[in-house]
């Protein structure tokens, strides 16, 4: 019954939030599919943390992990993106799945531990951010920032095979590691260089949770 429901809300949200138009590759700019964000928001729904939460979805892109976390329980959503012309295409889809006064949209550029957010504002991180292949490290100038927020949990989409630099990077500032699940992202043909209808790229969906202090 759960699969079938999440089926349902992601055809919703692929229907209300399009894949990004005309997309940047040097920001690798490549659309959350709607059944992985929701995946993902389901996953922070049993855990029992997503119900009434404010979530920051950093790199949001189209918003699919703001919105799938708003369509199953979180109060608010707030998606930081450095694409300005993304908003109207966030916003419109917020407004089609009854969202509108949910979801809260900032152009700004992320860096390390420079952003638009205050620590201790957001309760949980949801980000899809670049995989780093375009830009070594551009995956953790988002996850910085995520952590010096100091949510309690941040989940991120990152590219397959670096779990051990992942662990080792998060246990510096205090966060403790789990892998969830592994996907296969599929990135359709959208950029000059691409050379096939769609390439699959393999991910892990990995947990970063904080750790107590006494």
């Amino acid at each position: 019954m759960q699969s079938l429901r999440l089926g349902r809300l992601a055809r919703l949200l692929e229907d209300a939030a399009p894949r990004i138009p005309n997309p940047d590759r040097s920001l690798e700019q490549y659309t959350t599919p709607a059944d992985l964000a929701l995946k993902i928001a389901a996953h922070a729904a049993l855990s029992g943390i997503l119900e009434g939460s404010i979530v920051a979805d950093l790199a949001a892109g189209s918003c699919r992990l703001a919105l799938a976390a708003l369509m199953l329980g979180a109060s608010r959503a707030i998606a930081v993106e450095v694409d300005a012309r993304l908003a109207p295409l966030c916003l419109k889809a917020s407004a089609r799945l009854g969202l509108s006064d949910r979801l809260f949209f900032i152009a700004s550029r992320i860096n390390r531990s420079k952003g638009p957010l205050k620590p201790g504002s957001i309760d949980l991180v949801l980000t899809n951010p670049p995989f780093g292949v375009v830009k070594k490290g551009a995956d953790w100038e988002i996850l910085s920032y995520a952590i010096s927020l100091r949510a309690e949990r941040i989940y991120a989409i990152l590219k397959g095979g670096n779990l051990d630099f992942h662990k080792s990077m998060a246990s510096l500032s205090g966060y403790k590691t789990y892998l969830l699940f592994k996907e296969r992202f599929p990135i359709p043909a959208s950029m000059p260089i691409h050379r096939s209808r769609v390439r699959w790229i393999d991910v892990d969906v990995i947990l970063f949770e904080r750790e107590e202090r006494g």
